[in-house]
């Protein structure tokens, strides 16, 4: 009879002849395992930082295999030295290069006859297009990380969303991480929730193995976040689980601070990695290794029981008097009066900047959504709900965009640019806090926005601006407290304060804060650094081109040229927004202010009431384009809801008679063109 390890959280060890390996789970850990691996988790051409290497591209059947990959480096599984592996789309690495069996998606328990021998897994995946397998090694000898990374890859209960996991093989260690990254359900365009059904763990061979708990459903329990900040791991250890020992997980600290903020109190996470209840433990830390200052003292009267997650607070506060970047290092140096086994695990290290002074922080929102997107509309309405509690205190910019069904008119290719800047939304609503952090705005609420908030700002961002016909001369201040970076970008963008004419089929009928033109593109500016205390002027001058079109969808043949015109309803209405952002995506500050109106375009193109009836039609429809001027000429065009004109004419009049008898049951649009003038007019067909 089989022996199934499943690997419960008090019980993880398993034998297997002389050797021996447990599992440590680190749910929510925040970071990647050591450390070494900080890059974005992004697809390939979109994002991804140099170094990885694609060894697999979809769409790829069921159980397709890669080619065979050296690791590298020497490593050892379960005692036997391995210099190969292979992976299949499935989710399935294996060390047992000549085995060719064809292993679906169809993942079960462990152990399973059809697994190769000395096989890793994260069993249930599919590839379908734009999945990748990439793989990247990080570190130096005798230390590094082989990463193995399922990037973007699709699974049955995510729909059409995707899953970033990855396998890592950690030198002299001969340790095996696997590492939940990133996760997305999505289903018509829309975020779902549906979780992941997977199997995790290691199989030796057909007789043993080693699985996560909850394995063959598996949850990925992150979030869609790029950065490895959700990031939750499990760690395989060959050996036997100590009785005394800690993982360090993270500190409770901000990344700034001001100097009036000190003393505060200091409080480090860990985990309890040995098989013994800690009552005790000598916890240390230090400022800059010692140079600031360095601490330790005993605490007792614990109780965390074997893998639990606990929490120790110094009873030495942290005390920093000058501004400047600190490193803060701690670890458990005694645990029950023994030595930790391993000291570098149970250290944690963060960096903390501090300055005599700050500024407000107006939190950023970069908001995508779409008129055609029914979830759009309540999570529009929570998000506005939430941050007018806080006027002075945010800032909230919107790309419209081309999804669900044929998108919203006023999509542009800057809207898909802030998209690709984000490594692809794939899925709205979706709502960028200080491009730091994903979310539905759905989900949006006061403590949230908060916590954003009350970070301290050390960056001034001010900008203004004049409308003059359609020509828009803009000026942005930007002020430092702290040095801004070589890298540091100023974006600044040209926003409509409320849109009308986009309306399609969710229900809303104004847009606020609709973004037109990105200044003098979607790249920006690069600031360069200013010196603390500094402040520099940057001057920007952009003319709207050609006349205002009204496109009747978000598909890619109907969608505003940027190059020769656009779609400004009212050059009395615009606002621009200015923002600082890093390399890392994370927003310094960023503001918004009203552009002055000075004077109109001689002849600006104006929007005209069209009427169509009856509203519901069958055979046929009336058209009444009395609001045009009689002596010119008009162009009517009629398309179906995606996009595709069926109809169009010329005439001089001011209403038409429109055949549809023989027209498919649905929503038509019609659009009435005349020489300075458009309209824009809903019928709905029945039959």
């Amino acid at each position: 009879m089989k022996q199934i390890y499943l690997v419960l959280l008090l019980c993880l060890g398993i034998s297997l002849g002389n050797a021996q390996y447990y599992y440590l789970p680190f749910i929510g850990a925040g970071q990647n395992p050591g450390g070494l691996n900080k890059d974005a988790e992004y697809p390939p051409g979109g994002g991804l930082p140099a170094g990885w290497t694609t060894i697999l591209t979809g769409p790829r059947k069921s159980g397709d295999w890669s080619a065979i990959r050296n690791i590298g480096f020497p490593f050892k599984l379960n005692g036997i030295d391995v210099t190969q592996y292979k992976v299949n789309t499935s989710g399935v690495l294996t060390f047992a290069t000549g085995d060719n069996t064809v292993i679906d998606s169809a993942n079960t328990d462990l152990p399973n006859d059809k697994i190769p021998n000395r096989s890793i897994l994260v069993w249930g995946l599919r590839c379908v297009a734009g999945d990748y397998v990439v793989t990247k090694t990080f570190g130096t000898a005798p230390n590094r990380q082989h990463w193995i990374t399922y990037n973007s890859f699709g699974e049955e209960n995510l729909k059409t969303g995707w899953i970033y996991i990855s396998i890592v093989l950690e030198e002299t260690t001969n340790k095996v991480y696997i590492v939940d990254q990133r996760t997305q359900c999505v289903n018509n365009g829309a975020v779902c929730q549906d979780k992941t059904s997977l199997t995790l763990g290691i199989q030796f061979d057909k007789t043993s193995a080693i699985q996560v708990q909850g394995s063959p459903n598996y949850q990925s329990v992150n979030t869609n976040n790029y950065l490895p900040d959700d990031n939750s791991y499990f760690e395989f250890v060959q050996g036997s689980q100590p009785d005394d020992d800690v993982l360090g997980v993270q500190h409770n600290l901000r990344k700034y601070y001001l100097t009036k903020d000190f003393p505060i109190s200091f409080t480090g996470t860990f985990v309890n990695s040995g098989t013994s209840t800690i009552t005790k433990l000598n916890y240390s830390y230090n400022i800059n290794d010692g140079a600031v200052g360095s601490v330790s003292a005993d605490i007792d009267n614990l109780n965390f029981a074997p893998l639990s997650k606990f929490t120790v607070t110094h009873p030495t506060p942290i005390a920093i008097a000058n501004p400047g970047t600190y490193t803060i290092k701690s670890w458990v140096s005694k645990i029950n009066n023994n030595d930790p086994i391993a000291v570098a695990d149970d250290t944690i290290r963060s960096v903390i900047i501090v300055n005599d002074s700050a500024v407000l922080r107006k939190l950023m929102h970069e908001n995508f959504s779409s008129s055609t997107c029914p979830p759009c509309k309540p999570g529009n309405e929570i998000l506005h709900a939430v941050v007018s509690q806080y006027e002075g205190k945010y800032t909230e910019l919107t790309y419209h965009f081309y999804f669900p069904g044929t998108g919203d008119p006023y999509y542009t290719s800057e809207c898909a640019a802030r998209s690709t800047y984000y490594a692809g939304i794939n899925a709205i609503p979706a709502t960028l806090l200080d491009g730091k952090i994903n979310i539905n705005p759905n989900g949006y609420n006061t403590s949230i926005f908060e916590e954003w908030q009350g970070i301290p700002a050390f960056h001034t961002v001010s900008p203004s601006g004049t409308v003059t016909g359609q020509k828009i001369d803009i000026k942005v201040d930007v002020g430092a407290l702290i040095p801004t970076s070589a890298t540091t970008r100023l974006y600044v963008a040209v926003a409509e304060k409320v849109t009308y004419q986009n309306i399609k089929n969710n229900g809303e009928t104004e847009f606020p804060h609709v973004m037109k033109k990105m200044i003098p593109d979607a790249n920006g500016t690069v600031v360069g650094v200013i010196d603390a205390n500094g402040s520099k002027t940057f001057n920007f001058t952009w003319t709207a081109p050609g006349a205002y079109r009204l496109p009747l969808d978000a598909q890619a043949a109907n969608i505003i040229n940027l190059a020769t015109e656009h779609s400004i309803e009212e050059f009395n209405d615009l606002e621009v927004f200015a923002w600082l952002q890093e390399t890392d995506k994370s927003i310094l500050q960023s503001n918004v202010a009203d552009l002055e109106f000075v004077v109109a375009n001689d002849n600006p193109i104006s929007l005209k009431e069209v009427k169509a009836y009856p509203s519901l039609a069958s055979d046929y429809f009336f058209v009444d384009m009395s609001a045009f001027e009689d002596s010119e000429e008009l162009k009517i065009m009629v398309a179906n809801e995606t996009g595709n004109i069926i109809h169009a004419e010329k005439t001089g009049l001011k209403s038409l008679f429109i055949n549809a008898s023989s027209w498919t049951a649905g929503l038509y649009y019609v659009k009435v063109v005349g020489k300075n003038a458009e309209g824009l007019q809903k019928v709905m067909i029945v039959k």
